[in-house]
């Protein structure tokens, strides 16, 4: 499927004029602060922190407008852009020879048996299941093993444990002949009974294909925390992946992906980094294959059962981030993707470590800012509202996506809460990036799946930093401005951090109404 720089044109066009805008309305401001002033050191240092806090936020709006154009111009091209997938859905597959497909469970103390059962139910005539199994804990080794020899399931585990999931994967794969192409499944993971099928028709579109990644939505939540925040997966893959296919770098989720034996002998296998997923496609790509994205392939997974599941999730991905920063920059730079391809990529993966200190600098400007006299009147108020912009941007395709289908007053509370969750995770986020910057080298953090009811304790020990983080800021911004509303907006959702772990206590009852359980201090 052929790409264009179009969507990525009229991004950087529509990014240039709000930046200018920015800059426009920040040199006024700087302006009517050194009217009638004398030039001295304060006042060139205010001017400067507050052409640098304007120089952060306009980097932090190209994302939000890259957000905002894939959600506007798929919807008014949508019929267009979905007609170029009819030639591979509506292929008829030859499976006079069917090719062998391998079924890669990878698990690590997290077997899901129900849902492993549900990828087995394939109706394809050639496929194997594989274990790929690192767990360490007796009572799962136990359960895989009964599973195994009832489903005949082939059960692989190996001495060193290297390599995280990539390797893991690369000790069944490597030197291994006997297969066409796999499949890679997390321990949630939940593909239809059609995918095998449907996948193979993406790889005789074109010799090219190298990777197929599906699409997934979140299976339903069991509490409202994973309700509610389970809503953004599948508007990423209903917009943000279809137009990366297009006009943008195809990017991998680490599961539900199948992968060629060509390819992935081309690549030489997967990198032993903790982000294999979004490496191995830059492998892919400069190893001469394409990944394509196939959004009538729907797979499900569950969204982290709550905010501290989520927390590490986060964290592993921070950490993964950088260390893809580190270790890729340079193949990106070099490789033959195209100046948009490579400008996706970044804004894509390496925002993730570099938005929370852009904002870590913006709060650290604006306290420097009123310790120097600044006069902060208007200055707080617009600083709060081009952060509003900024975190809203990401929710612009969960409301494109789920606004005919999903109760408003579900999506303000899924607005809220996401507003809540993501700013209160700043703080681990700073120091994880801090903390690798300064060498701390990359961990694979297995997201926790096990039901609990969390208490207040769990909540306030849980979200300490972000309390913690709340108290200074709000402290040094009001001991400096004699106000608070300048961070009110970072300070205000760390301080509910708690409040965002307790929801996951509210359980969901059917039909889809919940009730609120008066156990968040049990």
């Amino acid at each position: 499927m052929k790409k264009k720089s179009t969507v990525y044109v009229i991004i950087l066009c529509v990014w240039s004029v709000c930046s200018l805008l920015l800059f426009w309305a920040c040199g006024s401001i700087v302006y009517r602060f050194l009217s009638g002033r004398e030039v001295t050191a304060k006042t060139v240092t205010v001017s400067a922190l507050l052409i640098a806090n304007a120089g952060m936020l306009a980097y932090m709006w190209l994302g939000s407008v890259k957000d905002f154009m894939f959600s506007f111009l798929f919807l008014c091209r949508k019929k267009s852009i979905m007609k170029k997938y009819e030639r591979i859905i509506n292929a008829e597959l030859n499976l006079n020879n069917p090719p062998k497909v391998l079924l890669l469970y990878c698990t690590c103390n997290d077997f899901n048996a129900e849902a492993l059962t549900a990828c087995m139910a394939q109706d394809y005539p050639n496929f194997q299941t594989v274990i790929l199994d690192d767990s360490s804990k007796a009572e799962y080794l136990r359960k895989i093993d009964a599973f195994a020899q009832k489903t005949g399931a082939t059960v692989v585990r190996r001495e060193n444990r290297e390599g995280f999931k990539a390797g893991n994967l690369n000790n069944y794969l490597q030197g291994k002949k006997d297969y066409d192409y796999f499949v890679v499944l997390d321990s949630d993971e939940r593909i239809p009974k059609n995918y095998i099928r449907e996948v193979l028709k993406y790889y005789a579109y074109s010799e090219k294909v190298g990777v197929v990644q599906a699409s997934h939505k979140a299976t339903k939540g069991k509490n409202l925390f994973q309700n509610l925040m389970g809503l953004s997966v599948k508007s990423n893959g209903k917009i943000c992946q279809v137009m990366k296919n297009f006009y943008g770098s195809n990017a991998l989720i680490g599961h539900g992906m199948t992968i060629s034996r060509a390819c992935f002998e081309k690549t030489g296998g997967f990198p032993k980094v903790v982000a294999e997923d979004i490496s191995f496609a830059i492998d892919v790509k400069n190893s001469g294959y394409e990944v394509l994205y196939a959004p009538n392939i729907v797979c499900e997974e569950e969204f982290p059962l709550d905010y501290l599941c989520l927390k590490k999730r986060q964290a592993k991905w921070v950490q993964g981030n950088v260390e893809f920063m580190k270790k890729y920059h340079s193949d990106i730079k070099n490789s033959k993707m195209t100046w948009y391809e490579k400008l996706d990529i970044k804004l894509s993966h390496y925002n993730l470590p570099i938005i929370p200190m852009l904002s870590f600098f913006i709060v650290l400007n604006t306290v420097l800012i009123g310790a120097l006299g600044f006069d902060v009147s208007g200055y707080s108020f617009a600083l709060i509202a081009m952060m509003v912009v900024f975190l809203i941007s990401p929710l612009i395709p969960d409301f494109f996506v789920h606004g005919n289908k999903v109760a408003w007053i579900k999506l303000i509370g899924y607005a809220g809460l996401n507003f809540i969750v993501y700013a209160s995770l700043v703080p681990m986020m700073i120091r994880t990036v801090t903390l690798a910057l300064f060498g701390k080298k990359a961990k694979f953090i297995v997201t926790p799946k096990e039901e609990r009811k969390l208490t207040l304790k769990d909540a306030l020990l849980g979200c300490y930093d972000s309390l913690v983080f709340a108290v200074i800021i709000g402290t040094l911004t009001y001991a400096t401005y004699f106000s608070v509303m300048p961070t009110l907006l970072l300070a205000g959702c760390c301080a509910l951090a708690p409040l965002a772990v307790l929801v996951a206590n509210v359980e969901m009852k059917k039909p889809q109404f919940y009730t609120v359980r008066r156990a968040l201090y049990e």
